[in-house]
C-alpha cells in the first residue's frame, strides 16, 4: 500500500513477509515467523486533508490510494468506512493490524460508536456553525465528538461550503405582513411562520433550528434582524454566519 511502513524479516531481512494475525509475519524466503515492531504512524503535516480529518483517517485514505476531492460524498464515505474499520478491529486481527499502521490512538481507546458524520453535520447546521453550541447539542462530554466537530466545521468553512445551508439557492423575500407577525417572536413556530422566519433572516427555505438561531444570536438580535429586513431588505444574521465561515 502506498505510504505503508516497510516490514523486513528479522532473520534474513527479506522485505516481503506475509501478514498472519495482528503483528505476526511469516517470511516467504526463510520461513521465520516473527512479530513486527509496532508501527509509528507517519506525519500527515502538509496534506491537503489535514484541516478536515483526523490524521489516522488521512493515513488510511492515502494508503488506499484515494485522492478524491473532499466533497460531501467523499467525506460521508470516508467517515463511514473508517468507522467500520474501527468496529471490525475489535474482533478481527487483520483489521486491527491495518488500524495499528495508521492510528496514533490505540484501537481500544477509539470509541466503539462514534457520532456519525451526518450527526456532526446536523449539529453544525442547526447552530449556525457555532462549535460551542454544536458540541453542547451533540455530545458535550465526548472528546471524540469535539474532534469531529472541529474538522467538519473547518470543512464547511472551506471545500464543504457548498454543503452549508447558506449556499442553498436564495428564496424570494417573504411578504412583509408575514414578517411583521413574527414580532415579537412567538414561543413556538408553525410551518408557515417558520418558512417566513428562515426567508427573512437567512434568505433560505430551510436553515438552522429556531432554537439554534436564538441560542446563537439571542432574541433581541433576531428581532432587530427581522426589523432590518423589513426596513431595507437586508439579512444581517446571514451576513454574520457567512463572515464567521469566511474567518475559518
Amino acid at each position: 500500500m502506498k505510504g505503508a511502513v516497510a516490514v523486513r524479516c528479522v532473520q534474513c531481512g527479506d522485505p516481503h513477509p506475509v501478514r498472519l494475525r495482528g503483528r505476526r509475519r511469516s517470511c516467504r524466503s526463510c520461513g521465520a515467523v516473527f512479530r513486527a515492531a509496532p508501527v509509528v504512524p507517519r506525519s500527515v503535516a502538509g496534506d491537503p486533508l489535514e484541516p478536515y480529518l483526523p490524521a489516522r483517517m488521512i493515513r488510511w485514505i492515502r494508503d488506499n490510494d484515494d485522492d478524491s476531492t473532499p466533497d460531501r460524498a467523499a467525506m460521508t464515505r470516508w467517515y463511514r468506512e473508517f468507522d467500520a474499520l474501527v468496529e471490525r478491529a475489535r474482533t478481527d486481527e487483520s483489521a486491527a493490524g491495518l488500524l495499528a499502521e495508521v492510528s496514533e490512538v490505540p484501537a481500544g481507546d477509539l470509541p466503539a460508536k462514534p457520532v456519525a458524520f451526518a450527526q456532526v453535520c446536523a449539529a453544525l447546521h442547526a447552530t449556525c456553525y457555532d462549535l460551542r453550541l454544536a458540541r453542547a447539542r451533540l455530545a458535550p462530554d465526548d472528546p471524540w465528538a469535539a474532534e469531529r466537530l472541529g474538522h467538519v466545521r473547518a470543512w464547511f468553512a472551506g471545500p464543504g461550503r457548498e454543503a452549508t445551508w447558506v449556499a442553498a439557492p436564495p428564496v424570494a423575500a417573504p411578504d412583509p405582513a408575514a414578517v411583521r407577525k413574527l414580532l415579537p417572536l412567538p414561543e413556538r413556530f408553525e410551518s408557515g411562520p417558520l418558512r417566513t422566519f428562515f426567508a427573512a433572516l437567512f434568505q433560505v427555505e430551510r436553515g438552522p433550528s429556531p432554537t439554534g438561531v436564538l441560542d446563537r444570536f439571542g432574541a433581541e438580535a433576531v428581532e432587530d434582524a427581522l426589523r432590518a429586513h423589513l426596513r431595507d431588505g437586508s439579512y444581517p444574521l446571514r451576513e454574520r454566519v457567512i463572515a464567521d465561515l469566511d474567518a475559518g
